[in-house]
């Protein structure tokens, strides 16, 4: 049997989803395994990219949503879908949802507009593939944004400290680098800059739907002068408005914003919460090799 493609695993998963109930990823690919014969005739890594891809098209076209983390639920327009009895579920059929259909023309005008230029002979190859790889990285940012938006707040604090350790702040060897700030500070936690410990950086976490405006970060700046700290990070799982990120400009104190976009990017540059796949090298002609012969 050939090995099956990304539209073979749809209609099965929404089959699954279709009992109303709440499933874990790990019991659909259960189900799938036995129920249907989709993960036999894969292999383990490309069914689990299937799954993930799948769950993920199917939060955009909003026929299933996230209930809790790591849970997924029929909607009521999944249920629609399923009463129509279809044979088969597609990209294109999917694309009758507003919401998936500006996913999709989002996503592939700029894959389109490579495709062209190339064969235009307006890029060269090796632009062609870092413009991929920047479209590649910008839909994991959306993937990866999507999860840890659907995390619980304890995990989202453990995963702060994890993406901090990993740049460099703190010691990883310290069983917890990230010390904990007292309720009344307004700090989440408190991490070194260096392995000594000679400085200290002011850490909000916030796991929040709405924009961050200036009046938290005024608030964030003053626990930082309470703490005698002169640095602070203030991370968000969703955005800043443009008076907070004024405000940080004109203070003494050196205060970073990281925003949901830019966390989920440093989670992908220090390889947390992601595996590689796989890696491409590039590479060229040597002429000083073939000057020598």
């Amino acid at each position: 049997m050939k090995q099956p493609k990304l539209e073979d695993y749809m209609l099965p998963i929404l089959e699954i989803l279709g009992d109303g109930r709440d499933h874990e990823r790990k019991e659909i690919a259960n189900q799938l395994f036995s129920r249907y014969s989709l993960i036999q005739n894969d292999l383990p890594q490309r069914s689990a990219l299937m799954i993930n891809a799948v769950l993920g098209y199917f939060r955009k076209a909003k026929i299933a949503d996230l209930p809790a983390p790591k849970t997924f639920r029929i909607t009521n327009r999944g249920q629609d879908l399923l009463r129509s009895k279809p044979k088969k579920i597609t990209v294109k059929s999917l694309r009758q949802f507003p919401e998936f259909d500006l996913f999709i023309k989002s996503r592939y005008k700029q894959v389109q507009a490579v495709d062209r230029k190339q064969k235009d002979g307006e890029m060269l190859p090796e632009e062609a593939i870092e413009i991929a790889y920047k479209i590649h990285k910008q839909t994991l940012v959306d993937e990866i944004l999507e999860r840890v938006r659907g995390c619980s707040w304890q995990f989202f604090e453990l995963l702060v400290k994890d993406v901090l350790v990993a740049i460099g702040y703190g010691d990883i060897h310290e069983e917890m680098p990230l010390r904990r700030g007292l309720a009344d500070e307004g700090i989440d936690g408190i991490i070194k800059e260096d392995k000594l410990g000679l400085d200290i950086i002011c850490l909000q976490a916030k796991k929040w739907e709405q924009t961050v405006g200036r009046p938290e970060i005024q608030k964030f700046a003053g626990s930082i002068e309470s703490s005698r700290a002169s640095k602070g990070v203030f991370i968000t799982t969703s955005s800043f408005s443009k008076e907070a990120k004024e405000y940080v400009e004109k203070i003494a104190k050196r205060i970073v914003l990281v925003d949901g976009r830019k966390f989920a990017e440093l989670m992908i540059d220090h390889d947390i919460g992601v595996s590689k796949i796989r890696g491409y090298i590039l590479k060229k002609i040597d002429s000083d090799y073939f000057d020598e012969i």
